[in-house]
């Protein structure tokens, strides 16, 4: 009888392992938009594709990038008077067992009063994300030119950008 507790107990911790958690939200091919050559200098965003494989929604509801910007927000966008903006929002969704890719014309990271210029092959980015199921995790986005300038990336809602950015004019 001694000798089956061990196996007992053995086959117990296996059957916990087996029993373990879905990973959290996993994220994937992130990348910050220059701001050389663009309308706005003092803006830009970040893009990720974040997977989700547990059978739970799980929300994006912060991103912090550090001292690169005044500010951060979450943004997607939405139609107003026939035109796509984008807008303010409090969480990103990323479906059960699904995909939500933070790209350009749909939902991002929206980084505005720009302390530097960010040139391609620059710095790379690094940004703190909080999920409304307690996970937080790193990212790192490298500085990658975007081609396709699309005026809808550009029309916003009535933002307020805080004070006046410090990243130096170009008046040349």
């Amino acid at each position: 009888m001694k000798a089956l507790v061990p196996i007992a107990v053995f086959a117990l911790a296996l059957t916990g392992c087996a029993q373990a958690e879905t990973p959290g939200v996993l994220a994937g091919e992130a990348w910050t938009r220059t701001t050389t050559g663009t309308q706005m200098p003092e803006m830009t965003a970040v893009f990720v594709s974040l997977s989700n494989p547990s059978s739970k929604l799980i929300n994006l509801v912060e991103a912090d990038c550090g001292d690169v910007a005044a500010k951060t927000e979450l943004h997607e966008m939405v139609e107003k008077d026939g035109q796509m903006v984008m807008q303010q929002t409090d969480a990103i969704p990323v479906p059960a067992e699904g995909h939500q890719h933070l790209a350009p014309g749909g939902p991002h990271i929206m980084l505005m009063g720009l302390t530097k210029e960010l040139p391609v092959g620059g710095e790379e980015v690094k940004c703190h994300l909080k999920f409304d199921n307690g996970q937080e995790m790193d990212i790192t986005a490298p500085i990658k030119e975007f081609t396709e300038e699309q005026e809808s990336y550009h029309t916003h809602e009535e933002m307020d950008y805080g004070s006046e950015s410090p990243m130096p004019k170009d008046n040349g």
